[in-house]
């Protein structure tokens, strides 16, 4: 059972990358040639020039490692060598290698270890506080440039950190890091290869760590303060910024963080699951007999390796995933947590109230009772009953396909959450939680019942969406105060709304983001202690 419900998981995130990270791999200068003075700055490795952009200086395509090209292909991120003159800061780099999403053209590029920096201010009074994004796409997809893939927003970067750094004075920072194949291999043999780093797996959450070493050590230069720096990202990257929160590596690198649907207590891999995905691919390119088989390895061509996941992901066994390495995860996050040995750092998490519609664009509705229960049979087993008895069809106006899109999103990212927040309030961490509870009148939305759909609050956390409505952007104003003030003080504010309580296990307080913010106080607590419940038995 445990094969089948992280397999079932796994494939809905999948869903999601294709569904809203859309790599826009085409577009890739995207500041303005500016004729006035360009923003420069010293860092370690040398020079950098970027652009203005409005009143804030941006700088894109900054290497934060070496390409993990050739030899270095699955090796933890190593430094990047000095470069003479000037770097040329004005253009994304390539995404990490990746097959496509719903549109876009797929990466075979692995020199993309790059990130980029918006900052009002290189010469504050007072360093600002830092903010390093992670974006998502389930560990396979995505990129700092992605787009936004709604109708009319041709060439507008999601993660554009322009109005967050100009409107609240922070300094934001995005990150690509290696994806599927190249930055979740848990081949054995790379245990052997590097005594100063005897484990395997896990290269992208490496690399994520390598990309919070360089702001620690260059940020200064951008006008951040190193020593108030906050993670923060959404899906794949929600996960994983949970996951640094957990790993004994991470700590000291980052003073907050926050987790926008997705906990990491749940889904991770074992050692020997990294290990036997691994051998899987190995077997499909030919290398498992080989002589040197991490050498054969490291010779096949980066689509034939995209290629062979893809073929071989019917039956799962090429599954990728975060896994327990012995090194950036000695245990799961789940185990860490609650032995109370992860970073005691301001923590805010939280969901959006539909997660689940967007992954069941497409599939065949589910319009009988038999059909409802034997799909919870097929995904949840023994449990199903339990589970239909919290959601019944009559709860949803008798849609049995509206139910079964609500279990989806609530186990997987709703009480995956929560799970999290929960584990890290009861150890008296302070935490913070959210709804966003938004559904912004646009057509599309309408049209396709998604609700407050998974990763729909990003627009507002950015504000790289013009929002369709004064409420809308009235919104947007608030959840950049409340994420922002989070980051510089470890608490979340916003002027003239809601003040945000701390969030307890019994009290089961959080702070609903609708059009009039609001205090809300078990949103659906029976449904989650029945996730944590099965979370904990092991099989999800």
């Amino acid at each position: 059972m445990t094969n089948r419900v992280t397999t079932t998981r796994r494939d809905t995130i999948a869903r999601l990358a294709a569904a809203l990270f859309v790599a826009t791999a085409c577009a890739t200068t995207v500041l303005p040639s500016i004729a006035q003075a360009q923003p420069m700055v010293h860092i370690a490795d040398g020079d950098v020039q970027g652009a203005l952009d409005g009143t804030t200086s941006a700088f894109l395509g900054i290497p934060f490692a070496a390409p993990p090209v050739g030899a270095l292909r699955w090796r933890p991120p190593q430094p990047v060598t000095p470069w003479a003159g000037t770097l040329d800061a004005t253009t994304y780099s390539s995404p990490c290698a990746q097959l496509p999403a719903l549109t876009g053209t797929p990466s075979v590029s692995e020199d993309c270890l790059y990130l980029n920096v918006w900052t009002r201010d290189l010469a504050p009074a007072k360093p600002r506080p830092v903010m390093i994004w992670i974006h998502g796409g389930s560990n396979i997809s995505g990129s700092t440039r992605d787009g936004v893939p709604f109708p009319g927003y041709d060439g507008v970067h999601l993660y554009d950190g322009r109005i967050l750094a100009d409107e609240r004075n922070v300094v934001v920072v995005t990150i690509n890091y290696r994806l599927g194949v190249f930055g979740f291999f848990g081949h054995s043999d790379l245990a052997a290869e590097d005594g100063a780093y005897p484990h395997a797996g896990n290269q992208g959450l490496l690399d994520q760590r390598a990309a919070m070493q360089w702001v620690r050590d260059n940020i200064a230069q951008f006008g951040g303060d190193p020593s108030n720096v906050t993670i923060f990202g959404e899906s794949a990257g929600s996960f994983d910024v949970c996951a640094h929160v957990a790993s004994p590596l991470s700590r000291g690198l980052f003073h907050r963080a926050i987790s926008e649907s997705g906990g990491c207590s749940v889904g991770v891999r074992s050692a020997s699951e990294a290990s036997a995905a691994a051998a899987a691919i190995s077997t499909a390119v030919g290398c498992d007999s080989a002589a040197d088989e991490l050498a054969c390895l490291r010779d096949v061509p980066v689509a034939e390796l995209l290629d062979s996941v893809a073929s071989a992901a019917e039956g799962s066994s090429t599954d990728l995933a975060i896994s327990v390495d012995g090194g950036f995860l000695p245990e799961t996050p789940r185990a860490l947590f609650d032995a109370g040995n992860y970073a005691k750092v301001p923590y805010l998490l939280g969901s959006n109230s539909d997660e689940g519609t967007l992954f069941a664009m497409g599939a065949t509705p589910i319009t009988t009772e038999e059909d409802y229960q034997a799909e919870l049979f097929t995904r949840y087993g023994s449990d199903a009953a339990a589970i239909e008895l919290l959601y019944p069809a009559s709860a949803f106006g008798g849609s049995y396909q509206k139910a079964i899109v609500r279990v989806s999103g609530d186990s997987s990212l709703v009480c995956s959450t929560y799970d999290v927040a929960k584990r890290v309030a009861d150890a008296k961490t302070k935490t913070y939680v959210y709804n966003f509870a938004r559904v912004p009148p646009l057509a599309f939305i309408t049209a396709l019942d998604l609700g407050a759909f998974h990763g729909l609050e990003i627009a507002y956390v950015f504000g790289t969406i013009t929002p369709p409505t004064a409420t809308d952007a009235g919104l947007g104003t608030k959840m950049r105060a409340y994420w922002t003030s989070f980051a510089e003080k470890g608490k979340p504010k916003a002027a003239k709304a809601a003040g945000w309580p701390a969030f307890k296990s019994k009290s089961y307080k959080m702070l609903r983001l609708n059009a009039d913010v609001s205090l809300l106080k078990d949103f659906r607590r029976a449904q989650c202690d029945l996730w944590t419940s099965l979370y904990e038995s092991g099989n999800y």
